[in-house]
């Protein structure tokens, strides 16, 4: 399990460093907020991503994929192939924390802009 044995930064295995690196990239965090709420196909998603090139989305995508946040479903049965994206069980244990992570950022900026404010 390659998230586990590469999180050791601290000669330890550390969880928070785990769960940081599996969110780490430009795209990811929007790739899981656009799957969070359905399946999506590789071209929905990349047309969502303004300024994402292919070769980012799919580097991205492999990533998460590995990681076992996300599952690639491939439909042979259409012309072309169809191929879709959506949260492993694992993945969607995963949504919780970036609601938290994404409220904690909110307040974070208000609370930035607030002092800024303040001090003008």
């Amino acid at each position: 399990m390659d998230a586990l044995t590469t999180q050791t930064r601290h000669g330890e295995v550390c969880p928070l460093d785990t769960t940081l690196k599996i969110l780490d990239g430009k795209w990811k965090s929007i790739i899981l907020c656009r799957l969070m709420n359905q399946e999506l196909r590789y071209t929905e998603l990349l047309k969502t991503l303004s300024g994402c090139t292919r070769r980012m989305l799919s580097l991205q995508l492999a990533q998460l994929e590995n990681d076992h946040i996300i599952q690639k479903e491939i439909d042979t049965s259409y012309v072309p192939i169809k191929t879709s994206y959506h949260l492993t069980s694992l993945g969607r244990s995963l949504v919780p924390v970036i609601q938290l992570m994404d409220a904690w950022g909110e307040s974070y900026i208000r609370a930035l802009t607030n002092a800024a404010d303040s001090d003008d």
